[in-house]
């Protein structure tokens, strides 16, 4: 009889594990990169039900100034909210989830500048 109940445990602790690890492997995943002179970014977003995962670099070339990669966050043509993260003289990496409005966003705008500048180097579409 214990070795039943045992069985069922480990059976059900062996199912629920692998439904977890395949839901989150199923998320929807678009990359990003660019560069401009004296920095680059680079990166992966994972689109959720609602929001939007953001993971990766923003790196400077040592020069005076700074990087600055932007995230528009969009739905349809609305904005919902401006993410910046800024190096200077080094590389820093970043991860963050952005909470979406109901529906999630349709698009993640990446713009990338130096010293005030800012140029468009990704529009990414939401990916289902």
């Amino acid at each position: 009889m214990k070795r039943i109940a045992i069985g069922l445990v480990v059976s059900a602790v062996a199912a629920l594990g692998g439904a977890g690890i395949a839901d989150a492997a199923g998320y929807p995943t678009s990359d990003f990169g660019g560069d401009i002179s004296g920095g680059r970014t680079g990166g992966t977003l994972t689109w959720y039900n609602r929001a939007v995962g953001v993971s990766g670099f923003v790196r400077d070339d040592p020069t005076a100034g700074s990087t600055t990669v932007t995230f528009e966050f969009r739905q349809a043509g609305t904005l919902f909210d401006v993410q910046t993260r800024t190096a200077s003289d080094d590389q820093k990496n970043f991860g963050w989830t952005e909470p979406g409005p109901a529906g999630g966003f349709s698009k993640v705008d990446i713009y990338l500048g130096r010293n005030g500048s800012k140029i468009l180097i990704a529009s990414v579409p939401r990916k289902v």
